[in-house]
């Protein structure tokens, strides 16, 4: 039997509340979190509980068919489960209970196959609007006019797709329709580093190369064959050699990404005549070709593995220790899926190095939270602020010193030699350490956001010097998403202690319980431009 994780059993918990209430459910977990193992057990509950029940797991590639069987066998052996994907299994099998296959296998059949109850989309960042022709649109408008009590499960580390926007809600291209109205559960690539289940990550780039790129056609992502013949220019394919003898020479299982396998293999052999194990790794190969490849990787005698796209989705060696991008990209999801190759922790390894020569962090920002284009609306940029980490006074980004306590910045430095010179990226940066601050007072107002949600707010404000402002926000109404509903029932259950509301009209009549228990002083953390509440408990010793 596989032990979940907590927040793999909060996705469960939340996923089973809200399958009879919501046709389309979404969650968004990060890189090595584990979305298998999530969905995995996930059936075999709903299962246990409903043998009838027929669930799809719908993939778009083959290896991935197969790691998910394998997955949902070491969760539940006895699990019966039907292959639907010609090049994993000889035979076609859409009767059993859990069906793991294709689209591109599923589509084929859909006149002869039996209606699914639930579908789950494993990447499902790559399912197009609703009103735009494909197979996944007719796949799952087919299982509706059968079925119109089927629901779908959307899992992905990456909600948005290039040229339209985040794929819930309606932040994406003005014409095209979301399947998924919003976001039921998510765990991010620090929540799960500061949770010890991915390891930390530093990155460095290189001069800034638009110059180069801005003569590359674009539509949506870069020309491929125009990109190729940039990137395989000698100045950049040196480039590539030369920052990893400068900076990556103690790493011992680096992953490169290139453009196209005639790119690739350019960059490989320029390894290969510097004197590295290098490999080339890409999709003409055949599958035991791969295999080979990989293992001799794992195994530590390849120390250079250059791919195109192979190794973004569906691959990990948490041995992983550095990542070279030579692969310049448009594509937001593609950029952390190639981040997230290096991410899992391993015992010999304290974090992971990104060796950026494609202006690619320039671009998207921090992996965790990516810069986001959306077609046809223009963004306000908020001015960029950083905290003081002495007196938390909230600062102007370019500030170099405080002006409340008089903290000096450090500065960030290009290390140059004769070879090449990269500059540490300004947004990785150490994970915020929480701390107790001392509550002077509080307020609490029936609050309604912008999308028109009702709940309380509380408004904690900090004693000393540089005084801070706390929000908190409880959301009991029954039109909330279970996520954020069982968010502020544990709130509330660890900060009161007595049964939580069911709604905001109920928590304004019990708010004398809320006021009782408000402590005198919370464990608090920044949170991108704001602080929030990280512990309500603070031990003795922090005191």
């Amino acid at each position: 039997m596989v032990q979940l994780r907590p927040y793999q059993e909060e996705m469960v918990s939340i996923t089973m509340d809200a399958i009879p209430l919501e046709p389309f459910i979404l969650i968004q977990a990060g890189t090595g979190a584990g979305k298998t193992i999530f969905f995995c057990t996930l059936i075999q509950r709903l299962l246990e509980r409903w043998p009838n029940l027929r669930i799809a797991v719908l993939t778009h590639r083959g290896i991935l068919v197969k790691q998910a069987k394998e997955k949902m066998l070491s969760v539940w052996p006895d699990c019966p489960i039907g292959i639907a994907s010609a090049s994993v299994a000889k035979t076609v099998d859409v009767h059993s209970n859990v069906t793991i296959g294709t689209i591109q296998t599923l589509i084929n059949r859909i006149e002869t196959t039996v209606p699914f109850d639930l579908i789950i989309i494993d990447e499902v960042h790559r399912l197009g609007p609703q009103n735009e022709p494909s197979q996944y649109q007719e796949f799952l408008r087919t299982m509706f006019n059968y079925n119109k009590n089927t629901r779908v499960l959307g899992v992905t580390a990456t909600p948005f797709r290039l040229g339209h926007g985040y794929i819930y809600g309606p932040v994406k291209k003005p014409e095209h329709e979301n399947w998924f109205p919003a976001m039921n559960y998510r765990i991010g690539i620090k929540d799960l580093q500061q949770q010890g289940y991915l390891c930390e990550f530093k990155a460095k780039e290189i001069a800034d190369i638009s110059s180069d790129l801005k003569q590359i056609n674009v539509s949506g992502d870069y020309n491929i064959k125009e990109l190729s013949d940039e990137m395989s220019k000698e100045i950049h394919v040196g480039s590539a050699v030369k920052a990893y003898q400068r900076y990556a020479e103690d790493r011992k299982y680096i992953v490169v990404f290139c453009v196209t396998i005639e790119h690739a293999e350019i960059v490989a052999s320029v390894f290969k005549k510097e004197g590295y194990n290098a490999a080339c790794i890409h999709s003409k190969m055949s599958n035991s070709q791969r295999e080979l490849i990989l293992k001799h990787f794992e195994q530590g005698s390849i120390r250079i593995l250059v791919n195109v796209m192979v190794l973004s989705e569906g691959w990990d060696c948490p041995a992983t220790d550095c990542i070279i991008m030579c692969r310049p990209t448009k594509s937001a999801a593609l950029y952390v899926q190639m981040v997230g190759r290096g991410l899992r922790p391993h015992p010999d390894k304290k974090n992971v190095l990104i060796l950026d020569l494609s202006n690619n962090c320039r671009e998207h920002g921090d992996p965790d939270n990516p810069i986001i284009p959306i077609p046809g609306r223009k963004v306000n940029a908020l001015p960029v602020q950083k905290t003081c980490p002495s007196c938390r006074s909230i600062l102007p980004g370019a500030a170099l010193t405080c002006k409340e306590c008089g903290y000096k910045f450090p500065q960030e430095v290009y290390e140059q030699n004769d070879s090449v010179e990269m500059q540490t990226v300004s947004w990785i940066k150490k994970l915020p350490e929480p701390f107790v601050v001392k509550i002077g007072n509080y307020s609490v107002s029936d609050y309604t956001s912008n999308s028109g949600n009702r709940m309380l707010k509380l408004t904690l404000n900090t004693d000393g010097i540089a005084p801070l402002q706390i929000h908190e926000f409880f959301m009991f109404d029954g039109n909330m998403h279970p996520f954020a509903r069982q968010k502020s029932r544990k709130s509330w259950q660890v900060l009161v202690g007595t049964e939580p509301p069911e709604s905001t009209d109920e928590v304004l009549k019990r708010i004398g319980e809320l006021e009782m228990s408000i402590p005198e002083r919370v464990e608090v953390i920044e949170d991108g431009r704001w602080m929030k509440v990280h512990s309500w408990q603070v031990k003795p010793w922090n005191l």
